[in-house]
Parts: C-alpha cells; structure tokens; sequence
C-alpha cells in the first residue's frame, strides 16, 4: 500500500491520469477486471508517452522522472532560484520518501498475475545515456535518502522545473502564455564566418548578463542576411547549458509585455527577449508602446530579462520625406523627428552589421565550403561565386550560404 494521498508538495503529480490509475492497480482499489483493463490501457498510455523520450529505467520510472521534473511547487522552484526553506525542506523530505516507493514498486508481482511477465511494458527498460534526467533516477534509486535528496536538489538547480525545464527556446501565445519550441534553430558562432567584432561585443554583454551583473538591451542593425538573427540565436547554442533562455515575440505583441514579465521575472533562469526585423511604418504609433516597455514604467524590467533586437533601419521608424517639411502641420515638427529617431537610443549597445565588402565575402563562402566538406576547386568556386553574388542576391552571409548549398548539391548530385 503506498499512501501517495499523503503528498503535500508534489501532489500534482497525482491528478495526472497514468499515476493516478497506476495506484488503484498497486493498490488494489478495483475488482479484477477493472483492473485488467486498466493494466493494459496503462502500458499503452506510457508506450505512447515516452516513445520518442531519452530515459533512464522503466518505462514507468522514466514517465515519472517526466511528472517530478515538469513538479513546480514551493521545494522545485526554491532550488531552482537557489532559495533554501529548512520547512519547506522537511515536507519535501516525507515527499521525497513517497515518491521513492512509488518509483520503485515491484510491477513484476502484478505483471504475472495477468500473465505476462514476459512482455510486460512496466518491466522494460529502455536506459539511455542521453536522457537529461539521469540524476532524477540515481536520487531514486539510490539507498540513502539523504544523499537522494541532494541530487534532485541538484537537479532543479541545473535544470529547473516546469515548462522550464523541457525547453529552452519560447514564443508567446495569447491564450495559453508561454509555449515551448521544440526544435530551434542549431546554428553556433562557428558556423557564422566574420563580424568578429559584433559577435565578441553580443558575447560580452550576455556573459556580463549571466554573471548577474548589469547589461545592456541591444540592436543588431544592418543589412539583411549579414548574420544579426542568426547571432542572437547562435547565443542559446553557446550558453544554454547555463540556464539561459530565450522568448520571441513580435511587435504586435507589445502590449503583451507586462504579462511575459510576470511569468518569468521569479524564475531561476536568465531570459533573452528576442524581437526579430523590428520596424516601424511612418504612419505606426505602436513603437511609443515599446519606448515605454523598453524603457520601463514604475515596474522596473527585472535583473533577469534583456532585450535583444535586430532591424534592417538604424532609427527603427521609416522616416518620410513630409517629416521633413511642416505639411502635417506640426507646429513643433523637430520634436516630432526626434520622437521617432531616438527610439534606438533606448537601447543601451547598437551593433553595425555591415554588407560584407568582396574579401570578406569571398572568405564566409570559403568557410562554408571548408565546413560543407564541398570538393571544388578554389578558383572556380570563387569564379561562380562573384557571378551568383552579381545576378542575384549581392554580397551577404545569407547568399553565401545559399550558394555553397547549391554548389554542394550540384557537386554531389
């Protein structure tokens, strides 16, 4: 008998339906064939769960790593922001001691008692290396309760909790609030040839924001395809392992800010607000709602949040030629231009990405080839490089790009 009615903290885990019947079947709280039943469904439902997951154990003790990982109560997040409550800790403990015989449960007697102890889902194991939550299972598993608490204190010191914990990259839903990405772009500072100056300036500035010391909010601005997103993204490759995160959101989504700070400002986490090709139109007055977000109000932006931007327009706001004359009838139009064009100054760091000069471009194509593997001679790659470069996209990182993609399929088709 296993009185997981007990759970105080971790409690949620029991309104989850595959643990909640899964301790009618360990406990015996059904006749026999509602139990059947429920033994059956019960392995397809975590065949179904955690075929496409990395896990340590049985299938069951990898679906309920899953469950304590995605637990966010008051002993999970205290370890993720490094808090320690000794009351809070003395629950987590009892806690901890369900959950361990939860984890552990002997299915073997109630596999053969269907006969089928031969085949059973809840008597496999499928042990990955790969799987983030090894140190969940070690904690469990392990002999000392002492010492098993320690690991999972750990792990939600490493990992975190929650939606946190699952993924590392964001976008923002109206309805529903933060949602995870499952696979984001892979691209690292490796695979970006050039604009070392720009990208050791991006790096400086995040590492002085990891570190807890103040940064900047920054503007990538510059021609288009000379690597500003792919910057910003290269930096949740690099630095992802040190609980950074990233959340992109979209000019229209402004007005959204308040509520994005809120469900992060108490996390244990560091958080890149990524906006990409952020600009305004002349006759648009949202970007006022963004000196104000930017800027802050009476609530301060937290310690934990920066603002990273890029645009194709050093000033933000298209300027027209009318804000040049006094035909909208602005008395006062100087006051006007300058609202528009100090929209940037907002932002503490801008960083220039210029169009690639011929050299350079020469050398990100070089690169790319060198990385690609592509078996070309150098002169002639060269050759219809500065050709591609004349009758279509001109010279950037981008177009670099897309030909050595077009050369390496031409090469090895």
């Amino acid at each position: 008998m296993i009185t997981a009615n007990r759970l105080i903290l971790f409690r949620d885990i029991l309104y989850d339906a595959i643990i909640h019947n899964a301790l009618k079947l360990i406990n015996n709280a059904n006749n026999n064939n509602e139990k059947e039943e429920l033994y059956f469904s019960l392995q397809s439902a975590l065949l179904q769960k955690m075929k496409n997951v990395h896990f340590c154990g049985s299938y069951w003790q990898g679906y309920l790593a899953f469950k304590i990982a995605s637990s966010e109560n008051a002993f999970s997040l205290g370890c993720e922001t490094e808090i320690e409550d000794e009351d809070i800790l003395k629950i987590a403990i009892k806690d901890f001691e369900i959950i361990k015989k939860l984890y552990n449960v002997d299915w073997s007697v109630i596999a053969e008692s269907f006969g089928d102890a031969d085949s059973s889902v809840f008597l496999s194991e499928r042990t990955s290396a790969n799987s983030i939550r090894k140190k969940i299972h070690d904690a469990l598993t392990g002999q000392d309760n002492i010492s098993g608490m320690s690991l999972l204190k750990e792990y939600y010191a490493e990992k975190g909790c929650g939606i946190f914990e699952r993924y590392d990259a964001f976008k923002w839903n109206e309805d529903k609030g933060l949602s995870g990405i499952e696979s984001y772009d892979p691209i690292t500072f490796e695979d970006l040839t050039g604009y070392e100056k720009q990208k050791n300036q991006l790096i400086e500035n995040t590492e002085f924001f990891l570190k807890g010391m103040k940064a900047n909010n920054i503007l990538l601005y510059g021609d288009r395809g000379t690597g500003k997103s792919s910057s910003v993204k290269a930096l949740l490759n690099k630095y992802k392992n040190k609980k950074l995160k990233m959340i992109e959101i979209k000019k229209e989504q402004f007005y959204c800010f308040p509520d994005i700070i809120n469900s992060i400002k108490k996390r244990g986490y560091k958080f890149v607000i990524f906006i990409d090709d952020l600009s305004f139109e002349d006759f648009e007055t949202d970007y006022k709602h963004f000196k104000a977000v930017i800027e802050g109000g009476l609530e301060v932006r937290p310690q934990n949040v920066v603002i990273y931007a890029t645009s194709n327009r050093r000033n933000i706001i298209k300027e027209a030629w009318k804000d040049q004359a006094e035909i909208n009838g602005d008395v006062h139009i100087s006051d006007s231009i300058q609202e528009k064009v100090s929209l940037a100054d907002r932002f503490g760091i801008t960083i220039t990405y210029p169009a690639p000069d011929k050299n350079l471009f020469l050398k990100i194509v070089m690169d790319l080839a060198h990385n690609e593997n592509l078996n070309m001679d150098k002169d002639a790659l060269l050759e219809e490089a500065l050709k591609l470069e004349m009758l279509y996209h001109g010279r950037s990182g981008r177009s670099a790009r897309q030909f050595i993609d077009y050369m390496t399929s031409k090469v090895n088709q």
